[in-house]
C-alpha cells in the first residue's frame, strides 16, 4: 500500500530559461527540469512544476515557502554548493531545518536535505549528470519511503571492462556512464563513455547505466571485473 506524493521541482540559477525562450548572453536551457520530472514519472508522484528561481536568497525563500504548502517533497537543483550565490542551506535553516552531506562520490558531492513543516526538501547538484546520479542513489529511495514503499537496494552485476583506466585519483567512489557490448564469444563487457564532464547530457543518452569504481581503485585494465548498474535496475 502506498500513497502518491506531491513532488515539486525547482531549478535555480539566473542563467536558466525554458526552451522556447531566447537565450541571452551566458544563458542556459533548464535541462534539469525535464530530467527530474522524467525521473519522477517512475515514482508514485504527482509532479508540480515550481519554476525557475533566480540566485537570490529572498526569491528562493519565497519559492520554497510557497511550495511547501502544496508539496510533500520538493527537489531543487543547483544552489547547494559553497558559492556566494548558493543560498539553499541558509534558506532551509531559516524556514525549517537542514542537513548537509559532503559525499565522497563523483559526479556530485554535496547533497542537502531539509524539512519545512511536513515537506521534505532535497537539494541536488546543478550539473545534469550529477543531478541524475544523486537522484537515483539518494533522492529516489527517500521519495519511495515517503510514499510508503520499500526502497530495495539496487542490484548491479559484474561484467568485464572494455576499457583501460591506467591511473586514477583515489578517495571518491565514481559512477561513470557506460554502455554494455556483447562480444563474438557471447561475453558481455562495459564500455566507458569517453568524456567525463558532469554537464554532458549526451552521455546520459548514450549510456545504458552506471559503472561503479570504488574509492580505493587506482587503475582498471581491459578485461578486469567491474560492477555495472543498468538504469533499468533503478526502476525495479
Amino acid at each position: 500500500m502506498f500513497t502518491r506524493i506531491r513532488a515539486g521541482v525547482i531549478s535555480t540559477g539566473d542563467e536558466l530559461v525554458r526552451p522556447g525562450t531566447a537565450l541571452g548572453a551566458g544563458g542556459l536551457y533548464d535541462a534539469n527540469h525535464f530530467l527530474l520530472t522524467s525521473l519522477l514519472e517512475s515514482c508514485p508522484a504527482i509532479i508540480k512544476d515550481l519554476g525557475i528561481c533566480p540566485d537570490r536568497r529572498d526569491a528562493l525563500q519565497l519559492a520554497l515557502s510557497e511550495g511547501v504548502e502544496h508539496c510533500d517533497v520538493i527537489l531543487t537543483s543547483g544552489g547547494a554548493s559553497h558559492g556566494e550565490e548558493d543560498h539553499l542551506l541558509a534558506v532551509l535553516e531559516r524556514i525549517g531545518e537542514a542537513q548537509v552531506f559532503d559525499l565522497a562520490i563523483k559526479p556530485g558531492r554535496r547533497l542537502i536535505t531539509g524539512r519545512a513543516g511536513n515537506c521534505l526538501i532535497v537539494g541536488l547538484p546543478g550539473n545534469p549528470v550529477a543531478a541524475m546520479v544523486s537522484f537515483l542513489l539518494y533522492a529516489r529511495p527517500l521519495l519511495l519511503r515517503r510514499a510508503g514503499m520499500t526502497a530495495a537496494p539496487v542490484q548491479g552485476f559484474q561484467v568485464q571492462a572494455a576499457f583501460d583506466l591506467p591511473r586514477r585519483k583515489t578517495g571518491r567512489r565514481e559512477f561513470s556512464r557506460g554502455r554494455l557490448v556483447t562480444l563474438a564469444d557471447g561475453s558481455v563487457q562495459a564500455e566507458l563513455y569517453p568524456r567525463s564532464g558532469s554537464g554532458l547530457i549526451s552521455s546520459l543518452r548514450e549510456a545504458d547505466g552506471l559503472i561503479e569504481i570504488p574509492e580505493e581503485t587506482t587503475s582498471i585494465h581491459r578485461g578486469a571485473p567491474i560492477r555495472f548498474f543498468p538504469f533499468s535496475s533503478f526502476w525495479a
